[in-house]
């Protein structure tokens, strides 16, 4: 109780603290003058401009923002009955985003004069989606955000494609998209303040409810609670008030979730007296976030950046969220209830050896067609890099989804990929004149980094596959915001870089084939002499210790061929989504599970999605091309509902 007192005074001082120094944080750097503006008639009329319609409704849209923030994480928090929940982890923020992009594109009028429904919208149906998925897969909770996370990941990927390809109507799009908080005057604040405050004030009356269904749904049923209610009011009222902050700063992250920990942290046990501290510490958090964003370039650059404060936070966030989920580990309360169907369903029945025959023939005949007689000299190369980058790809994520014995595990979504795109990111704007087999060894240094950093983390806590798996998408959220912090401070060079991001087969170099398809020719039969292992080893470390098997190195070997295939990948034709993730699915769908078979079909199969998006690319649209990684993530899209679905349709027979 004197914590919670204390509060009373701590808040205030912070808020009024953080406040002066918000409204003293111009381009320039820190200066009071600006601050004392603001109350003065005498002052300067520049410096009284800036404060009182750049930095004052700036800081204002700061402080309700987190507020909404940490509100709507502790709504998640309690309808799901899952800490590791809130509006970043579940995808909410990744899909208003995506609505809210595309929705620019497709209708302009109605998204420029309605942008909290277009946002809520696009919320809405990613949280359907994410939960839909996640209770098909698993019951974990921790499972619950890892399907929100690579939902996430890859909602990202397609608006970065969205954003390049729409380029000039979309100008500084991007930048807003990671959570941009300049103001040029009260217009977005007086249209955010009043739905957020009713949208909480609604929420405060659901925390008695909220608070008995903690008790279990049969007890609060007994005392009167309509919990299925109650659960998709809490949810509704969250994704309103995340759609609010999107349609208005962008995407925010990992503010929601650390906001009712923290509030938890001091005591606040009710839920309606956690969603007031949680909206106070989510006003701090930002408020923090963005002065540090306006400050830190002035160490890097000189000035005239100003770095967004969605990267901040999630520079912050992503390592508290592995320090929270560490904890759990050691507490041995991380996994939750698992279900006993934990992978995918076969919805066929086809014999190994006629599915490779098929499969490669289908290959071929891609290939044959990508080629074309005329332009057999030119397309040659890049037909031969999708193919080999797709077997790279598929055969990496097979690896994953094996040792992390979840089938939402990719290269992309476990931060391999992600890190080699960071490292090449940063090499483009850094250095321009680049050449792309110098590309390579940056590739190679990002993947690189991340295994040992995942590696590292395994041996602190204990080899955990999902704890390595929620690790590195930790990792891909933290690489990815440093991406959007080097378009920032490199906007000369975004063009090129979103290209890169959105993966593409254009202009690949011969020397870069030639080297994907060595690394591919010795490291694929080196994972296939291992089939034997990955069928003990993806049934946990239990049957692998009883058989003899040396677990660790068989491990190290094995992620650092990921890790090679991976890096050669992105260094070839960029950042390309959802092929390490469907080839491996499609293949268990034709019930093939043994690896002898299934290494050699994924790697078939990854190649031949590749080698149909880079076709698709340049036919859609002709002579219009758009980036190979754009095409098979649409499709990827696709293939997630249409997943969801026939698994629906199979556990109900």
């Amino acid at each position: 109780m004197p914590l919670k007192q204390s509060n009373l005074v701590v808040f205030p001082v912070l808020l009024s603290l953080l406040f002066i120094l918000s409204l003293s944080s111009g381009s320039a750097g820190l200066n009071t003058s600006l601050f004392f503006a603001l109350f003065s008639e005498s002052g300067q009329q520049l410096q009284t401009y800036v404060v009182q319609y750049l930095l004052l409704p700036r800081t204002l849209m700061a402080l309700v923002c987190g507020a909404a923030l940490g509100a709507a994480g502790v709504l998640i928090q309690r309808a799901t009955r899952n800490s590791f929940a809130s509006p970043a982890t579940l995808g909410v923020n990744a899909g208003a985003l995506l609505a809210i992009v595309a929705g620019t594109i497709a209708i302009p009028e109605f998204t420029q004069s309605w942008p909290v429904v277009v946002a809520f919208t696009g919320a809405v149906l990613t949280t359907v989606i994410v939960f839909k998925l996640s209770k098909s897969i698993s019951d974990s909770p921790v499972n619950l955000v890892l399907v929100g996370m690579a939902i996430s990941l890859s909602i990202g990927a397609l608006s970065a494609g969205l954003l390049m390809f729409w380029e000039n109507k979309l100008d500084g799009l991007y930048v807003w998209g990671a959570g941009n908080l300049v103001q040029h005057d009260f217009s977005s604040f007086n249209s955010s303040w009043p739905l957020i405050s009713v949208f909480t004030l609604l929420a405060l009356f659901l925390g008695h409810r909220l608070d008995l269904i903690e008790l279990g749904d049969m007890q609060a049923g007994s005392l009167g609670v309509n919990v299925k209610q109650t659960v998709t009011l809490s949810l509704l009222i969250a994704l309103l008030l995340s759609a609010t902050v999107v349609s208005q700063v962008g995407m925010i992250s990992f503010i929601g979730l650390i906001s009712p920990h923290i509030a938890a942290g001091l005591g606040y046990r009710k839920t309606w007296s956690r969603i007031l501290a949680a909206s106070i510490i989510g006003a701090l958090l930002l408020l923090s976030a963005d002065i540090a964003a306006r400050l830190v370039p002035l160490l890097l650059t000189d000035g005239h950046y100003s770095i967004p404060a969605g990267a901040m936070t999630t520079v912050v966030g992503a390592p508290f969220m592995i320090y929270l989920l560490s904890r759990r580990q050691a507490n041995g309360s991380i996994t939750g209830t698992v279900s006993r169907e934990t992978g995918i369903r076969a919805l066929f029945r086809a014999d190994p050896m006629v599915f490779l025959l098929i499969s490669g023939s289908l290959l071929a005949l891609a290939a044959y067609g990508s080629l074309g007689s005329e332009w057999f000299a030119l397309r040659w190369p890049r037909v031969l890099a999708a193919a080999s980058a797709g077997a790279a790809l598929g055969v990496s994520g097979l690896v994953l989804q094996s040792l992390m014995r979840n089938p939402l595990a990719s290269p992309d979504v476990s931060g391999l990929t992600t890190s080699g795109v960071l490292f090449v990111v940063v090499g483009l704007v850094l250095f321009p004149g680049l050449e792309r087999t110098e590309l390579v060894f940056l590739s190679f240094a990002g993947s690189g980094f991340a295994l040992f950093l995942l590696l590292s983390l395994s041996r602190l806590t204990g080899f955990q596959p999902q704890l390595f798996a929620l690790g590195g998408l930790c990792l891909s959220a933290i690489a990815a915001t440093l991406v959007n912090i080097a378009l920032v401070l490199g906007s000369n060079q975004s063009s090129e870089v979103l290209l890169w991001l959105s993966g593409s087969t254009y202009a690949v170099s011969k020397e870069l084939v030639i080297i994907l398809c060595a690394l591919c020719l010795l490291s694929l039969p080196v994972i296939s002499s291992l089939w034997q292992k990955l069928d003990i080893m993806q049934f946990g470390e239990q049957w692998p210790q009883l058989l003899g098997i040396r677990l660790t190195p068989n491990l190290v070997i094995l992620l650092t061929l990921v890790a090679i295939l991976s890096s050669a990948s992105v260094a070839t034709v960029g950042g390309i989504s959802f092929v390490g993730l469907m080839a491996p699915h499609i293949c268990r769908v034709f019930a093939l599970s043994s690896h002898k078979h299934l290494v050699p079909a994924t790697a078939i199969s990854g190649a031949l999605l590749l080698v149909l998006g880079d076709w698709l690319s340049r036919s859609v649209m002709a002579p219009f091309e758009l980036p190979a990684g754009l095409a098979v993530s649409g499709a990827g899209g696709i293939y997630f509902i249409l997943l969801l679905l026939t698994g629906k349709y199979v556990q109900r027979r």
